[in-house]
């Protein structure tokens, strides 16, 4: 057992320091190369909203993400210090769960580094957008899970902290609070019916219940009575926009007015109806609140009506709209992505960019090979996965599928949070399968 403890120290701190270099070298690349860190200007507003304590607008963002930034003074080089702090954390928990899955301490290393140097997650560690933290969240709660199942039926904790968690990454992005329900069907298995009135479940439910209510509910209670609308974000209606955006011209001439300032605002700054409909989105409600004396929230409500409309009276165009989105998500690959790179020498960066997309595409496809797999072996009751790799599988799919009905803009860094779940999942997993084979040659060998 000490000597289980040593190598888990010794691998554990060379993860710590090559996670903690490869940022600092790319780092230094970025700044040598005078890079300009990205920050989305409501999260600025919404952290120089909470130093003011003017919760007026707060709305705008739930509040978590605004919290850190605001915490880091809102300068972009610390909130990069802290973003890669929390990655070099989740890391670390990968590390533990994978070494005390296959008790490997060099293969657990190895899956380690590959989750905490990913470039595409590295990439998103400088900006001012929640996917480092969403990801920390998200790893944070597996480990919660891996640790909380060792420590038995009566440990309040374990199911208390997994709500808290929850609580918490929703409210770092709304797409999350679909998870809720996931983690709770993990926590509490709903069948059959009768385990939920057991003494453990109904512990159970109570702990992981408290914190999402006074969290979620609370913030969206705090909406309520700040803007009229119980609601966790006033955005709603920029992301079901984007999601209608395709087809508005179909809306009704009960929504003329809507429907009119965003084919206005379309052909000023767009020349075909699939381009960047952010732009169209932000020219779109000023000019509304100019017509009709509404506020910002008030337009976004009225906004997110018609996109409602729009999705449940042409469930056709929508579900094309969602099976795009579906596929971006889980990286439909750029042009650039694609590209490897062409005659003449190949600099070192952009063989090393290329090979990283091209990797994090095949992991990523792997990933959906084996979540494919484990639906027969789950429906057959077969053991072939285990109940953290079904929860992985469920997570990342159920988030797709929601994003997809929900949310359109940016959809290839949603997938993002998942990333080190994804890495982490195929190569155990493969490695486990590899061992497993192994043995039973190595048993089968006359002596």
């Amino acid at each position: 057992m000490a000597d289980q403890q040593d190598k888990f120290g010794r691998y554990a701190l060379v993860l710590l320091v090559v996670g903690a270099l490869g940022r600092l070298l790319f780092m230094t690349l970025l700044l040598f190369k005078r890079s300009v860190l990205y920050g989305d200007g409501s999260y600025i507003q919404a952290a120089q909203d909470i130093l003011r304590f003017d919760f007026h607008a707060l709305g705008d963002r739930v509040p978590v993400y605004p919290l850190l930034v605001a915490l880091c003074g809102l300068n972009p080089r610390v909130i990069w210090v802290a973003q890669s702090i929390l990655g070099v954390t989740a890391s670390l928990m990968i590390f533990d769960i994978a070494f005390r899955r296959t008790r490997h301490g060099f293969f657990s290393l190895l899956v380690g580094l590959a989750c905490s140097l990913i470039p595409e997650f590295l990439m998103f560690e400088p900006l001012v957008l929640t996917e480092a933290l969403t990801s920390f969240l998200l790893v944070t709660s597996l480990w919660l899970i891996s640790r909380g199942e060792e420590a038995g039926e009566s440990n309040i904790r374990y199911p208390l902290g997994l709500g808290l968690i929850v609580a918490l990454a929703g409210l770092t992005r709304p797409l999350m609070i679909c998870l809720v329900p996931v983690y709770y069907c993990f926590l509490v298995p709903l069948w059959p019916p009768a385990n939920i009135l057991r003494r453990d479940a109904i512990k159970r439910t109570v702990f992981f219940a408290l914190p999402v209510m006074v969290f979620i509910l609370g913030w969206c209670g705090f909406n309520y009575f700040n803007s009229g609308y119980f609601t966790p974000t006033t955005r709603a209606g920029e992301h079901l926009m984007m999601q209608v955006a395709a087809y508005v011209d179909l809306a009704p001439d009960r929504f003329a007015v809507l429907r009119d300032a965003w084919i206005q605002s379309r052909q000023q700054y767009l020349t075909s109806p699939d381009g960047d409909n952010e732009a169209v989105y932000y020219s779109a409600p000023p000019e509304m609140e100019r017509r009709t004396g509404e506020t910002e929230t008030q337009v976004s409500h009225e906004f997110a009506s018609l996109a409602l409309y729009l999705e449940i009276h042409h469930p056709l165009l929508c579900l094309r709209r969602a099976e795009q989105g579906w596929m971006l998500f889980w990286g439909e690959p750029r042009p650039e992505e694609v590209a490897w790179p062409q005659g003449g020498r190949v600099r070192l960066a952009e063989f090393v960019t290329a090979t990283a997309y091209f990797l994090v595409r095949e992991v990523k496809a792997a990933f959906w090979v084996l979540a494919l797999l484990s639906i027969p072996c789950a429906f057959f009751r077969l053991k072939a996965f285990t109940k953290l790799e079904y929860l992985t599988f469920t997570m990342a799919l159920w988030v797709s599928v929601f994003m997809a009905f929900t949310e359109f803009g940016s959809s290839q860094r949603y997938c993002v949070p998942f990333y080190m779940l994804i890495v982490y999942t195929v190569l155990t997993r493969f490695w486990l399968w590899i061992t497993a084979t192994s043995l039973k040659g190595a048993d089968a060998t006359p002596a």
